[in-house]
């Protein structure tokens, strides 16, 4: 079948309430696995919760229990206990359906042979809780929203949610990262020592990511917890640009409000409450963690530190930009990417196809007689995605 027909036959036999979702047809089935987020203290998980207990609405988002033990999909060879390659896909920011990515995952399990790990960022996809997801209360909402903020744009039920959350407290947005880094970096180590159900011990796991998971790969690469990911290459599609040059306005991300507050938090109060915050400037004085995500926030913010760890790792990292990308622009992902010395063996690739294509929705479903185009320009890139990490 062709992507289209995939995407939604995929999407009707997708059933988290069974442990395995067997595909007809394929030597492909999804299994779906549970996962805690580690409680026990260690610095990063210090510093998370001293945080959220500081933070407005802080005690609310520590009570949200989907947020600590939840499901992740695996793709996996059918039949086959143990697999040992693997491939780890992170996804964009307020994804609240796995949809989208259920047969990207399955085009790059059936073409490489790894089993494909979708993992959900904190507070994220079945990470939150369902009233988020009520479209009728949500609805309701956006008119409250709009008479605080009178001048914002692109509000609507989808972004509310996120809009509200980070308005309210922008500090969500690194802690929902640094709680999404360390379980991953869990998950990761359960890998490696032979004690995740669907991989062999020492498995090397690889990553895909897009949109905004690719800002967290970018910040894992640089740490590189544990050695973990020495070995690993990173794949990234509609990403790879520095927080800054990033645009979130969308109804499918977040309203101008929230981005607005989101950019002037980062970009214009960030370093110097780290000054003023013990807790903050040890932390992020410290940790390898904490500097990687201050280089990833503006172009010229630790950019040695930044760009020597991507030009030691030059042969691993491969970028796909999409030219009309108005969220994360393709001439930002080449900027950051390639460097100030023009790194010439980390490749960047910037594409354009011929239908109506967005950031959010790079490959349409619901749009009528494009569909040979949209397949077509689905199997380039993750013909692409696979070769470069098969």
């Amino acid at each position: 079948m062709q992507f289209t027909e995939n995407y939604t036959f995929l999407k009707s036999i997708f059933n988290p309430s069974l442990d395995v979702n067997k595909i007809p047809g394929s030597n492909i089935e999804i299994r779906f696995c549970t996962f805690e987020s580690p409680a026990d203290i260690n610095p990063e998980t210090e510093i998370l919760q001293e945080l959220r207990r500081n933070l407005t609405g802080g005690a609310q988002d520590q009570s949200i229990l989907e947020n600590h033990k939840f499901y992740y999909p695996v793709f996996c060879p059918a039949g086959k206990a143990k697999n040992n390659k693997a491939i780890l896909m992170l996804h964009g920011l307020n994804e609240r359906k796995w949809d989208k990515y259920l047969s990207w995952a399955f085009y790059l399990a059936e073409q490489t042979g790894k089993s494909v790990i979708l993992f959900p960022t904190s507070f994220h996809l079945n990470r939150g809780p369902e009233k988020w997801l009520n479209a009728r209360e949500l609805t309701k909402m956006v008119d409250e929203r709009l008479s605080r903020f009178s001048n914002s744009t692109e509000t609507c039920f989808a972004n509310l949610t996120l809009s509200n959350r980070l308005t309210e407290s922008p500090e969500r947005f690194f802690l929902s990262g640094l709680q999404t880094a360390n379980d991953i970096t869990s998950l990761l180590k359960l890998i490696n020592n032979g004690e995740h159900p669907s991989f062999e011990q020492n498995t090397k796991a690889d990553v895909f990511a897009y949109s905004i998971g690719g800002l967290l790969a970018q910040v894992l690469m640089m740490e590189n917890p544990e050695g973990l990911l020495s070995d690993s290459k990173l794949f990234l599609f509609c990403a790879g640009s520095v927080f800054e040059h990033m645009n979130g306005i969308s109804r499918c991300i977040m309203d101008s409000t929230a981005n607005a507050r989101l950019h002037s938090y980062y970009e214009l109060e960030f370093e110097d409450e780290i000054k003023r915050n013990g807790i903050l400037r040890e932390f992020f004085n410290e940790s390898k963690i904490g500097m990687a995500f201050r280089s990833m926030i503006a172009m010229n913010r630790y950019r040695n530190s930044r760009e020597s760890t991507f030009n030691k790792i030059n042969d691993k990292v491969y970028a796909i930009a999409l030219k009309e990308d108005k969220v994360i622009p393709a001439d930002k992902i080449y900027e950051n990417l390639l460097g100030s010395a023009k790194n010439d063996k980390l490749k960047v690739d910037i594409l354009h196809f011929d239908y109506p294509y967005l950031h959010e929705m790079p490959f349409p479903t619901k749009l009528a007689g494009i569909e040979t185009k949209v397949n077509e320009a689905f199997n380039v890139i993750f013909g692409k995605a696979a070769a470069f990490l098969a």
